[in-house]
């Protein structure tokens, strides 16, 4: 049996007072037949030769990544990573998990593998100073993008396009991959047209979902990050949520308990990794779940306004920010805390100040002991106060924990999608907002109708 990651829900479950508030699981327990027809339809999709997240340790695709990757190994100095969204942020998250945090800082950490840099937005300023600072003679562009036709990753994509080709000529095309929509689109056309490498993301595979494709992994194979690793934690959790009889499976048991408290209890979903590597798999999430959840209509054509509102925090710092929030504010709130067991260094705390007892009992304690019993201290806190809390708990922080850490949340929010009777992998109420900037910017067929500001609003433009 694979060795999977734990999930601690104790502090869920309330206590023996009023105001310690919990699952009812009686409730859980009507939910299971139900779970059974979920994990039914799992099955299927991690069977189904058409890509899903369910199965991406299974996909073709994944080869053409790898293999290029190593071809361009040595080769570039930089990697400027250009998408949005889920084009870029579970590959954000993965390069702060596994590589060292001062990477582009010292060639000495890096073995030989390139410094990372992301263009995410449509901010002129980063646009500017990125292209000022990078070689494009030893910088690689890898643009990110299902359809091509994003703005923001579009107008990235011209102005590195622009500034490849003035300093490198017809060489330009050696250092730009893209990665999008296998077999259509626009970015396909270009590829096609101009001799650029181009890397397929199944069709079937939606943007917030597609980390662990060539979306994720090719940027991580050109970092020498152990992908093999990060697809095997994905299948050994994927695999026993499928098959895992009910009464043991964890993720069914702990998606439906995460469903159940968001039905009963709380309205808010707080992820606070306790670790600084993993801050940016908060960023992820809240992507991940806020996109695929929050929907006006569901499969039935009823208005539901589904969703619980994701918020990142980071541990133990945001202890002394947000936490007075989670223990004093509004009782709508649910806390997923994630905690690594064992740190690459422990960091011993040194016998230092032995004369002050407000330090001394720190000595010989590690900083690792100390950001764990920070977490468990908070969750105990959190639930005495009436607050929920769960905790995902990774035995050490490597690509293999990390592959099912990711697959877990994956996971957990299309069982949500499938418990609140939604379309987990649309994003209708994103389109609106697209459409109408096509419109501002001029793309044909694309037109938007201006409607005044109200009087007593004109304040907000500075008039």
């Amino acid at each position: 049996m694979a060795h999977l990651l734990g999930i601690d829900a104790r502090c869920m479950l309330g206590g023996n007072l009023p105001e310690q508030r919990g699952l009812d699981l009686a409730e859980l327990e009507l939910l299971q037949d139900r779970l059974r027809e979920i994990q039914r339809l799992l099955f299927h999709m991690v069977e189904d030769k058409a890509g899903t997240f369910a199965n991406v340790f299974r996909q073709p695709e994944l080869t053409q990544g790898l293999e290029l990757a190593h071809r361009l190994e040595g080769r570039f100095e930089d990697v400027l990573l250009i998408g949005i969204g889920g084009s870029t942020w579970g590959t954000i998250a993965l390069q702060a998990a596994l590589c060292h945090g001062w990477w582009n800082d010292r060639a000495e950490l890096r073995g030989g593998r390139p410094r990372f840099h992301v263009l995410d937005n449509s901010d002129p300023d980063a646009l500017r100073e990125a292209l000022a600072c990078l070689d494009p003679a030893r910088t690689l562009v890898n643009v990110v993008s299902k359809s091509g036709t994003t703005a923001e990753s579009a107008a990235n994509f011209m102005a590195a396009t622009a500034w490849l080709k003035a300093a490198l000529g017809e060489g330009w095309r050696e250092h730009l991959v893209l990665t999008t929509d296998a077999g259509k689109g626009l970015l396909q056309r270009i590829a096609a047209r101009e001799g650029v490498a181009v890397l397929d993301i199944p069709p079937t595979t939606g943007g917030r979902f597609s980390l662990l494709t060539n979306v994720g992994l090719f940027p991580a194979a050109l970092l020498g990050l152990d992908v093999k690793a990060l697809l095997a934690g994905a299948e050994a959790l994927t695999l026993d949520a499928a098959t895992a009889p009910l009464e043991r499976n964890r993720v069914l048991q702990a998606s439906a308990a995460s469903w159940l408290w968001f039905q009963q209890l709380g309205s808010v979903h707080v992820i606070m990794p306790y670790a600084r590597r993993l801050r940016y798999v908060a960023n992820w999430y809240v992507q991940l779940w806020g996109e695929s959840l929050g929907k006006r209509m569901d499969r039935q054509g009823r208005v539901v306004h589904s969703g619980s509102t994701p918020l990142g925090a980071l541990g133990a710092a945001d202890q002394h920010s947000l936490l007075q929030l989670f223990m004093e504010g509004p009782l709508d709130k649910l806390v997923s805390f994630v905690r690594v067991e064992k740190f690459q260094a422990p960091s011993p705390i040194p016998q230092t100040f032995m004369d002050d007892p407000e330090l001394a009992y720190l000595a010989g304690h590690d900083m690792a002991s100390l950001i764990n019993a920070e977490q468990v201290s908070t969750a105990e806190a959190l639930r005495v106060a009436g607050r929920g809390s769960r905790a995902l708990i990774l035995p050490s922080l490597d690509a293999y924990w990390l592959g099912q850490l990711f697959q877990f949340f994956m996971l957990e929010t299309f069982v949500n999608g499938e418990l609140l009777d939604i379309n987990t992998f649309d994003q209708p109420g994103v389109e609106a907002g697209k459409l109408l900037t096509y419109g501002r910017m001029g793309r044909p067929g694309f037109s938007v109708k201006e409607t005044e500001l109200a009087e007593g609003l004109h304040f907000m433009a500075g008039e």
